[in-house]
């Protein structure tokens, strides 16, 4: 292993060492496999070198996990792949990080992770519809008409909706909402986006990432606040929203490899893609308790048993929702067909959502009781246009950009990964 300063250093090289800041901060974990974010934040940051695994000790590295603890992870790992064909060449790939990624796991100490069964107060209680009564369109009318939204909701979405508004105008509406402005600062300022200098101000911001693109992050965070009332005993917010920010970042960075714009919708994408599954929980929370059953027993993906025991799925809703909302038609489409992205053929954007979301999942950033991994559709990794040996870097990366952005998100937040990603 050497140490090489940092202008010698290129995406895929792997480090030898935990790599510290200036003040003795610790940024990167021995282990990490570098990315251009990594190199653009540690420059950011005034490091100036850093220790690599050079030559053959890459293979080396990658190869020096406990065969026992290989198999254990390969085993588990197989379980939650049971819904996808495992001779696609991209299945196979995320398999394989999927295995590498839990077993490092085992071996720093963590355990399993076994989903709890759901709470008995959400078994025992009454759905507001029957299945034969109501479908998704009566759920949604019956959610919009209670939901009271804050009124910096319906600026945003003003300034959204006008080809003609200024920066200051975004940055005086967002200003006005002193936590939300907060919160936008704290993801500009993360390794998520960066920016060789600090953003001090709402303003800036929106000078450096650009109006419409600061206003769709705010209208995306600000509708966390909407379900921030639902009871642990139904879902558990933290896992839900820790996966919703994962597949946003996972979105934003295969846009980013694929050279496609928009980075800014296709993060609130991934944090509004499940929403469909909050309404289900509010307003019918026991036939979604049957749901979770039903995809266990069948290891089956959660909006198959949707489908199956409720007659429609998470995704239906979350489109009809955002609709109702008056949300930007591309972010409505990319929530509607996020498991099904060939239902909108004519746009990218939804195979990006839909690929995001699996990755998320193998890699153990699950939603609540969901954890077996969707099935992946070919094409829409195919109009991806990547090769599969993109992948290991683009899940490094993806990976480190979660705990920056989480933290600001959930304050106390413990960094990731979780205990166990599977």
């Amino acid at each position: 292993m050497g140490s090489l300063p940092l202008d010698a250093l290129v995406p895929g090289m792997i480090l030898a060492a935990d790599l510290k800041g200036p003040d003795g901060t610790m940024l990167l974990p021995k282990g990490v496999t570098l990315t251009e974010s990594h190199l653009a934040s540690l420059r950011a940051r005034g490091v100036v070198q850093a220790r690599v695994v050079e030559g053959d000790e890459a293979a080396d590295a990658a190869a020096g996990l406990p065969p026992a603890v290989l198999d254990k992870a390969k085993t588990a790992v197989a379980a939650h792949f049971a819904a996808n064909d495992a001779t696609l060449p991209v299945v196979e790939t995320l398999y394989e990080l999927a295995t590498v990624h839990l077993a490092r796991a085992l071996v720093a100490g963590k355990q399993l992770r076994t989903d709890p069964p759901p709470h008995p107060r959400a078994e025992s209680m009454g759905d507001m519809f029957f299945r034969a009564e109501g479908g998704a369109r009566d759920i949604v009318s019956s959610e919009v008409k209670l939901v009271s939204f804050p009124d910096i909701y319906f600026k945003i979405r003003q300034v959204l909706d006008s080809p003609t508004s200024s920066a200051k105008q975004v940055a005086d509406v967002i200003s006005k909402d002193t936590s939300l402005a907060a919160k936008l600062l704290k993801l500009v300022n993360s390794p998520f986006y960066g920016l060789p200098q600090r953003i001090d101000s709402i303003s800036r911001a929106v000078m450096v990432i650009g109006g419409q693109e600061i206003s769709t992050l705010a209208l995306g965070i600000s509708t966390i606040n909407v379900f921030k009332d639902i009871p642990a005993e139904l879902l558990n917010m933290r896992t839900f929203w820790e996966h919703s920010v994962a597949v946003g970042v996972f979105a934003r960075t295969l846009g980013q490899a694929m050279g496609h714009g928009s980075g800014e919708r296709l993060f609130v994408s991934g944090i509004l893609h499940d929403i469909g599954r909050l309404i289900i929980f509010k307003k019918l929370p026991h036939a979604a308790v049957e749901a979770i059953y039903y995809a266990k027993a069948n290891q089956t993906p959660l909006y198959v048993a949707e489908n199956d025991v409720i007659g429609f799925a998470h995704p239906l809703v979350g489109g009809l929702l955002l609709r109702a909302w008056k949300f930007p038609e591309p972010l409505v489409a990319m929530v509607a067909c996020h498991h099904k992205p060939s239902a909108c053929r004519d746009n990218v954007e939804p195979a990006i959502l839909h690929v995001a979301d699996i990755m998320a999942v193998a890699l153990g950033i699950t939603p609540p009781a969901s954890s077996i991994v969707p099935t992946l559709d070919p094409e829409a990794w195919a109009a991806l246009e990547l090769k599969t040996d993109r992948l290991p870097d683009l899940v490094e990366e993806g990976l480190q950009q979660v705990d920056d952005i989480v933290a600001p998100f959930f304050p106390g937040h413990k960094a990731y990964p979780p205990p166990s990603p599977l």
